[in-house]
């Protein structure tokens, strides 16, 4: 049944994926606003890195659907792991694509954890733009930049 959703899914996903550029960069942004923490944290603060936590999430979870049931590249290179590492394409995608979005959903949270948590307002801010550009970082270093940048149907 997955199987039948994998286009449907994969342009979902590749979609997304600039909701979630726009929203991790809108975040940084605001982050950087008080970088030397000259005035209290406002609720921009918040609301743009709730935006950016929700998106990364929504977007992850759509790749752990595509990574675990619906992708014929990752089951494929599941099945076979040790072939699947002679090749890029499935070695990419089993592999590195998901530790680099692993490691950008951990540091969104954390960004928004110190957004929320940070114990002065220069924490706040500073705590959340540096986990934010990380963030950021390991997207684009995972991004499969050689497929289509919008797929539209299958």
């Amino acid at each position: 049944m997955l199987q039948n959703l994998y286009p449907h899914l994969l342009a979902f996903h590749g979609a997304l994926r600039w909701i979630v550029f726009a929203a991790a960069l809108a975040a940084i942004f605001i982050a950087l606003s008080n970088w030397r923490g000259l005035k209290p944290a406002s609720g921009n603060l918040m609301r743009f890195s709730v935006l950016f936590v929700i998106a990364i999430d929504i977007e992850f979870l759509t790749g752990l659907v595509l990574y675990f049931g619906a992708s014929p590249i990752t089951r494929g290179a599941l099945a076979n792991i040790g072939e699947a590492m002679k090749y890029h394409e499935p070695r990419f995608f089993a592999i590195e694509h998901t530790a680099f979005m692993f490691l950008a959903v951990i540091c969104a949270h954390v960004g928004g954890a110190l957004a929320r948590k940070g114990r002065t307002d220069l924490m706040k801010y500073r705590g959340a733009a540096i986990a934010y550009t990380i963030s950021l970082l390991c997207m684009l270093s995972g991004t499969p930049w050689w497929r289509p940048f919008l797929r539209l149907g299958s």
